[in-house]
């Protein structure tokens, strides 16, 4: 799950080449408000914030939804194209 999650992170962030960079989820949390009220999907969560726009991607968060049978994208390509078409 953490090796899908991160090579689909990767592809979103090659293709939005902005500033996103990974962080761990507790980084991101203490330092931005983007995150209140979002639930950490797995214990060790990370995640990919653009300190610009004060925006987070939680490529990881997706796949394990979708794992469970929890997500709202029918496939990762799915997910991939909608997270790079917001950012772009």
């Amino acid at each position: 799950m953490i090796r899908i999650g991160a090579y689909i992170g990767e592809v979103i962030k090659r293709d939005i080449n902005q500033d996103y960079k990974w962080y761990e989820y507790d980084s991101v949390y203490h330092f931005s408000s983007t995150l209140d009220g979002v639930h950490r999907g797995i214990k060790t969560e990370t995640v990919l914030y653009s300190k610009k726009k004060d925006i987070v991607i939680l490529p990881l968060s997706v796949v394990a939804q979708f794992l469970e049978g929890n997500s709202k994208h029918t496939n990762f390509l799915e997910y991939a194209e909608e997270i790079i078409k917001q950012n772009s």
